[in-house]
């Protein structure tokens, strides 16, 4: 059976309803590249991946979110080490 692959998730934030909800809107500058945090409390989102570009020079920013492995898919790797034991 096929592992799971990393991929990428789509979601879309508006800044005015993240503003709305009491996160702060940060930016940084890395090795000459802007980018968007939000931040609440401890939980911090950076959207360091331009997306496209817009013709008034704005930006469409996202992020990579890795998916954290399911019981299930741990349920199938253990099965499998077990297997190549026997």
């Amino acid at each position: 059976m096929e592992q799971p692959r990393s991929w990428l998730v789509k979601n879309l934030s508006l800044l005015s309803t993240v503003l709305r909800n009491d996160w702060e809107l940060l930016t940084e500058t890395r090795n000459n590249v802007k980018i968007l945090k939000i931040k609440k409390v401890d939980i911090e989102y950076e959207f360091d991946q331009k997306v496209s570009k817009n013709a008034n020079g704005g930006y469409l920013m996202g992020m990579q979110i890795e998916p954290s492995k399911s019981e299930e898919t741990k349920k199938m790797e253990n099965e499998e080490k077990t297997q190549k034991l026997k």
